[in-house]
């Protein structure tokens, strides 16, 4: 879940404690997200849809 929204690209993330670069579609904070590629050091992130969760 995004605790900053994703602006003009590009953002951050904390998983755990590693803080990465996530570059995707702007999203508010908040938004449920999916990471869809590895680019280096950078994840490719999307909204998850949630009907798609089990």
């Amino acid at each position: 879940m995004l605790e900053a929204p994703l602006s003009q690209g590009a953002g951050k993330l904390s998983v755990d404690d590693t803080v990465w670069r996530i570059t995707g579609p702007d999203l508010s904070a908040g938004t449920k997200i999916r990471v869809t590629e590895i680019d280096g050091a950078r994840l490719v992130v999307e909204a998850a849809d949630e009907t798609a969760e089990a």
